[in-house]
């Protein structure tokens, strides 16, 4: 993650456990680049978001396409902050709440 992050000028802060680990943007678009990345990686047929939950399931090849995935994410998100893209342009949903709350 902090890879990609400087590879595409994006400010992150990674965070939690090894098998749990997490990451946020320190962006006020935080919560719909967390929505962009849910999106786009499942359109890739990968259930993600700022969250990785590591497995013995997962092989080097599962890491690989997952990451060569989020670079591409990582890439739009780049475009946005840049003022090439916008948030509208590309979110085909509400932005994600944050934390737990109730919604009714």
């Amino acid at each position: 993650w902090r890879n990609l992050s400087e590879k595409h000028n994006l400010d992150i802060e990674i965070f939690g456990l090894d098998a749990l680990a997490t990451y946020s943007f320190k962006s006020s678009n935080a919560l719909a680049y967390k929505t962009i990345i849910a999106q786009l990686m499942l359109e890739k047929g990968f259930l993600a978001s700022t969250n990785f939950y590591p497995s013995t399931a997962h092989e080097q090849k599962d890491l690989h396409d997952y990451l060569n995935e989020l670079d591409h994410v990582f890439h739009i998100l780049n475009k946005i902050d840049k003022q090439e893209l916008s948030v509208k342009e590309v979110l085909k949903s509400p932005v994600c709440h944050a934390g737990f709350k109730r919604l009714n």
